[in-house]
């Protein structure tokens, strides 16, 4: 199945503070994650995949991201959101770090 763009420009509501960026209707593999920091302060970001039954555990435990720069997020690419299954993100600063995020069916 082709690749198809699952988060657009996310960016939290609250801070430190897991929130829900995309639900999973089926299977999906991440092909593609990016966090960019478009404000002016230095600022951290989490990322969870949330299984079906609610197990919230970051895949990405905590990274610094400093003002100006993106991060891809090696680690997230290839994981497997599964059917029910959340991508939830967290950052430290409002208004700081965008999330974009594409995947494919599996």
């Amino acid at each position: 199945m082709a690749t198809t763009q699952i988060v657009d420009n996310f960016k939290n509501t609250a801070i430190n503070t897991a929130q829900t960026a995309f639900t999973a209707t089926i299977p999906v593999a991440i092909e593609a994650f990016t966090a960019t920091n478009n404000s002016t302060v230095n600022a951290s970001y989490k990322v969870y995949i949330v299984s079906a039954s609610g197990v919230e555990v970051p895949i990405m435990p905590f990274k610094i991201l400093v003002w100006g720069r993106f991060d891809v997020g090696v680690g997230i690419v290839n994981q497997v959101i599964p059917a029910g299954g959340q991508l939830k993100v967290e950052s430290s600063a409002l208004d700081s770090i965008y999330f974009t995020s594409s995947a494919r069916a599996v």
